[in-house]
C-alpha cells in the first residue's frame, strides 16, 4: 500500500543544514547570506536585523572587503596555528590577519560575529561556522566595532536610567501588561543586543505556552522581584520597548519584531513609519527622553491605526514561519466581489438558482447568502452528512481548494451558537470543550490522489488538521465572546485573530505543522454578530499547501473575499439556529473509507 509522508525536518534540521551550506563557502559574503537567511528561508533584511549593531558593521565591512572564509575545522583553519584552532588576537588591535574573526549560527537561527580575542556574548548556544580570511584587515575595524558596541550600550543604558526613575508602580504596570500580552498571543522570539527573549518551546525565558506565569525561569519573574535600578540595561530595554509595541495597536504587534533586534532606535523608526502609513500626525518629541518618546509614538500609532480601521482600511499580515517574523500591511485597493473565485461563485449560483451578484452592495450580497442557506436547508442531507448544510460547507471548501490550487481548505466554528448565549450560566460556558466545536477540512482533488489507496493516511491527516482547528476555536472563545473578565473564567485563551495572514515556511516550529507538512498557508479570521455584538475570530477560513509554490497576494485577496461570503453564510446559519454534528475524528475515518 502507498503511504503518503508529509512530515518535514523542522527548524533544528534547517539550522544545521544552513550551517553546513555556509561552511562550504569560500567567500565571507556567501557564508553570511546563507547563515542570515537560513539558506533562503528567512528574508535577508530580517536575518540581518537579528544581529547587533556591531555585528552588522562587521559583516558589512567583510562583504565590502571581499573577505574570504575558512570553515571551522577545515584545512585552512588548521594551518593557522598548526593545532587545528584559528589564531586569535586581541579584538580591536587591527594588527593580525583577522583569521580569528569567527561566524556562528545560533540555535534560534541568528548569525553571530565573535571578533578575534573575544568570547561569544549572551546565552545562546551555537555552531561555529568558520573564520573570516582578510586580504588586508582594515585598521579601523576594531575601532568601528567598539564604537558600534558603545552606541548600542548607551541606548540601552539611557532607557534603563529613564525606567528606574518612573517609580515602582509604573514599572510593575509595564511588567504586568507585557506578561498579560505574552500569555495570550502566539510565541515571540526577539533580540536585545546579545540577548534573546522568547516564549517559544525550548528557547523559553518568558511566560507563554511553554512557561507558566511566575515560573522561576522567567525573566519577568526575576524583574518583578527586583528594583528596576538593579536590572540589566537589556532587560530594561526589553520591557520598555515591548510595552510600547503592545500599546501601539493590537497586542500581537509584538510579533512584528520576531526574529529581529528590539532596539530603541529601530523601534522608533518602525513606529514613525507606521504612523505615516496610517496618515496620522507624528508627535512633537523635542527634548523627550527615549522612553517617553517611545510611549508617545506608540499612542500616536494606536490612534492612527484605529482611525484607519474606522474608515474601512483592510489590513493583512505577511508571516515568515522560520523566523516567526510578522509584518502588517495595508491593502492598496479595496476588495471586490468580482475577486470571488469563479468556481465558488458557480457553486453559489447553482444553489441560489441565479448568478452571484458581483456588482452588488454588501446588503444585497447578505440577502443572497441568506437565500443560499434557506435553499440549502430544504435539501436532503448528502451521503455521509447529517444535514444538507454540512454537505454544503464541505463542497464550498472543496471547490475553493481546487479553484486556488490548494492541498486543503478548511473552516472552523462552534457546533451550536445557542450554547454561547448569555442566558447560559458562566459555569456551563466555561465548561465548553474542543468537542463542542467543529472544523470542516476538505482536500483538493490532486492532494487526495497523492494518498492513492492509503485512505487511513488521508483520514488521519485531515482529522489532525481538524483537531487542531477545533482547539483554536476553543482557545480564542473567551476573547471572541468577551468572557475574559467573567467569573468563573478561563486563563487559557488567546486574543481572537482579526487580521488575515499569508504565511510561508510554517512547517518549522509548530509540532503539528511539522508532522503534517503545513508549509504555506492563508488564514482569514471571520466573525458574526451574536446578541447584538460582533464576535471576532469565532470562525475562520484556512488554505494550505504542503509543498510547491508560495501563496501570493492575489490568492489572499481571493480568500478574503471568499471569507466575507463565508461569514455571511455563517451569520445566516446562526440566525436560523443551524447546528453542525459532523467533522470529528470518527467522521473523517468513515467519510474517507478508512
Amino acid at each position: 500500500m502507498t503511504t503518503m509522508q508529509l512530515k518535514t525536518p523542522g527548524f533544528d534540521a534547517q539550522v544545521k543544514a544552513a550551517a553546513e551550506r555556509a561552511r562550504a563557502c569560500a567567500l565571507a559574503a556567501d557564508a553570511i547570506r546563507i547563515a542570515a537567511t537560513l539558506d533562503g528561508m528567512v528574508p535577508e533584511q530580517v536575518g540581518r536585523a537579528a544581529m547587533g549593531l556591531g555585528e552588522r558593521v562587521y559583516t558589512e565591512i567583510a562583504e565590502s572587503q571581499v573577505a574570504g572564509f575558512a570553515p571551522t575545522g577545515g584545512p585552512e583553519a588548521e594551518a593557522e596555528d598548526g593545532a587545528g584552532a584559528p589564531a586569535r588576537s586581541e579584538a580591536g588591535t587591527g594588527t593580525d590577519s583577522g583569521a580569528g574573526d569567527l561566524l556562528m549560527l545560533t540555535g534560534t537561527g541568528r548569525l553571530r560575529v565573535v571578533p578575534a580575542g573575544t568570547q561569544p556574548a549572551g546565552t545562546e548556544e551555537g555552531e561555529p561556522l568558520g573564520t573570516l580570511k582578510w586580504q588586508s584587515r582594515p585598521e579601523s575595524l576594531g575601532r568601528l566595532w567598539a564604537l558600534a558596541q558603545d552606541v548600542q550600550r548607551l541606548q540601552f543604558e539611557e532607557i534603563h536610567r529613564w525606567l528606574a526613575q518612573q517609580g515602582a508602580e509604573s514599572v510593575r504596570e509595564r511588567i504586568d501588561a507585557v506578561a498579560h500580552a505574552l500569555v495570550h498571543m502566539a510565541p515571540v522570539l526577539l533580540y536585545v543586543g546579545d540577548r534573546f527573549y522568547s516564549n517559544l518551546g525550548k528557547f523559553s525565558n518568558l511566560p507563554g505556552r511553554s512557561m507558566a506565569p511566575g515560573a522561576e525561569g522567567s525573566v519577568l519573574t526575576a524583574l518583578r522581584e527586583t528594583p528596576a535600578a538593579r536590572w540589566s540595561p537589556e532587560d530594561a530595554t526589553f520591557v520598555v520597548c515591548m510595552y510600547a509595541l503592545i500599546s501601539s495597536g493590537s497586542p500581537v504587534r509584538a510579533e512584528e519584531f520576531n526574529g529581529v533586534q528590539l532596539a530603541p532606535d529601530q523601534l522608533a523608526d518602525f513606529l514613525r513609519e507606521r504612523i505615516e502609513a496610517y496618515g496620522a500626525e507624528l508627535p512633537d518629541l523635542a527634548g523627550e527622553p527615549t522612553g517617553a518618546a517611545l510611549d508617545a509614538l506608540a499612542a500616536a500609532c494606536a490612534g492612527g491605526r484605529a482611525e484607519l480601521l474606522r474608515r474601512g482600511a483592510v489590513f493583512y499580515r505577511e508571516i515568515n514561519g522560520a523566523s516567526l517574523h510578522k509584518r502588517e500591511r495595508i491593502m492598496a485597493e479595496p476588495l471586490g466581489w468580482d475577486e470571488l473565485p469563479a468556481p465558488v461563485a458557480g457553486l453559489l449560483s447553482g444553489v441560489a438558482g441565479r448568478p452571484f451578484p458581483v456588482a452588488a452592495s454588501p446588503e444585497t450580497v447578505r440577502a443572497y447568502a441568506e437565500e443560499v442557506v434557506e435553499r440549502v436547508v430544504r435539501l436532503a442531507a448528502p451521503a455521509g452528512f447529517t444535514s444538507a448544510y454540512e454537505g454544503f460547507l464541505h463542497r464550498f471548501f472543496e471547490t475553493l481548494a481546487d479553484a486556488l490550487d490548494c492541498d486543503v481548505v478548511m473552516g472552523r466554528g462552534p457546533k451550536s451558537v445557542a450554547v454561547l448565549h448569555s442566558d447560559h450560566p458562566a459555569e456551563d460556558r466555561t465548561a465548553l470543550a474542543t468537542r463542542d466545536f467543529y472544523c470542516c477540512v476538505a482536500p483538493g482533488a490532486a492532494f487526495a490522489r497523492k494518498f492513492a489507496d492509503d485512505r487511513a493516511g488521508l483520514a488521519r491527516t485531515l482529522s489532525a488538521y481538524s483537531a487542531r482547528m477545533r482547539y483554536n476555536t476553543w482557545h480564542y472563545l473567551p476573547h471572541s465572546m468577551s468572557w475574559t473578565e467573567e467569573s468563573p473564567g478561563r486563563d487559557d485563551w488567546f486574543f481572537a485573530p482579526m487580521t488575515a495572514d499569508i504565511t510561508n515556511w510554517s512547517d518549522q516550529h509548530h509540532t503539528g505543522h511539522v508532522a503534517f507538512g503545513v508549509r504555506h498557508a492563508l488564514r482569514v479570521p471571520l466573525g458574526i454578530v451574536l446578541e447584538g455584538a460582533y464576535r471576532p475570530g469565532l470562525y475562520d477560513l484556512r488554505l494550505l499547501r504542503t509543498s510547491g509554490a508560495e501563496f501570493e497576494l492575489p490568492h489572499l485577496r481571493a480568500a478574503m473575499v471568499t471569507g466575507r461570503v463565508q461569514a455571511l453564510l455563517h451569520q445566516a446559519a446562526a440566525d436560523r439556529g443551524l447546528e453542525v454534528a459532523a467533522f470529528d475524528n470518527s467522521w473523517y475515518r468513515a467519510f474517507h473509507g478508512a
